[in-house]
């Protein structure tokens, strides 16, 4: 059984742990994974806000939908949005959000926008936490693969941490699900889904039963290394 504990006592021990898995800092990729409506936008980007707030990490939010709700709740916790790169000196909380313009056109300016960025973040010591909100979306539609496998391979050693979101796991590269150390699910839309997600996070057998399970909004957060489970929900 994987014991619910209220998101008020679990919160802590995950600031506490991630990306200082031994008490020594270390970067540690997270995936979430949930259909629309779940709740993984909010919790991931409030799980970021506590954790940058917690130990003054710079963060970066990828942001590439027309319009976000949850970016401009985000943006009145004080993080900036920004349509160009880079930043300006002392912005080290942003959500990277670039025009996408008309359909036509929208696709290539957005590519070479979000390239342009991980290039350019592409150097040793960079120190930052990199959330997507659609990890499948850059991968496919903005043609992005190649560069987002070489950090989930890679970029731990520069000193950045990878937090991905994505609705299917089974549309997304497969080091989404073998690099993470943390893997965080919501319930997903049917059985089919949830065996998948369920593979991917450590088990089919194992955890299947509890994704289909989950109440709304509830999710299951696997340390996947130390092979701990919890089920939680943010307040509210």
């Amino acid at each position: 059984m994987v014991e619910r504990i209220p998101w008020t006592e679990l919160e802590p021990a995950i600031l506490e742990h991630w990306g200082w898995p031994e008490g020594k800092w270390q970067p540690e990729h997270m995936a979430v994974l949930g259909p629309t409506g779940s709740g993984k936008s909010y919790f991931a980007t409030h799980l970021l806000h506590r954790r940058v707030t917690r130990s003054g990490a710079h963060a970066i939010i990828v942001a590439t939908k027309p319009a976000d709700s949850t970016m401009s709740r985000m943006a009145r916790q004080g993080w900036v949005i920004r349509r160009t790169w880079p930043p300006d000196y002392g912005q080290n909380r942003v959500i990277y959000w670039p025009i996408s313009g008309r359909p036509s056109e929208g696709i290539a300016r957005q590519r070479q926008a979000v390239f342009n960025m991980l290039d350019e973040l592409w150097k040793p010591d960079a120190n930052v936490i990199i959330q997507f909100d659609e990890i499948a979306y850059i991968e496919h539609e903005l043609k992005l693969q190649p560069l987002i496998a070489k950090y989930w391979r890679e970029s731990r050693a520069l000193g950045m941490t990878l937090m991905a979101m994505t609705q299917r796991p089974r549309f997304v590269s497969r080091y989404m699900h073998s690099e993470p150390s943390w893997s965080v699910a919501f319930r997903p839309d049917d059985e089919d889904d949830a065996a998948r997600v369920a593979e991917v996070i450590g088990g089919r057998r194992k955890y299947k039963p509890i994704l289909l399970d989950l109440e709304p909004h509830e999710f299951l957060i696997v340390r996947r290394r130390k092979r701990e489970a919890y089920i939680s929900k943010l307040p509210g």
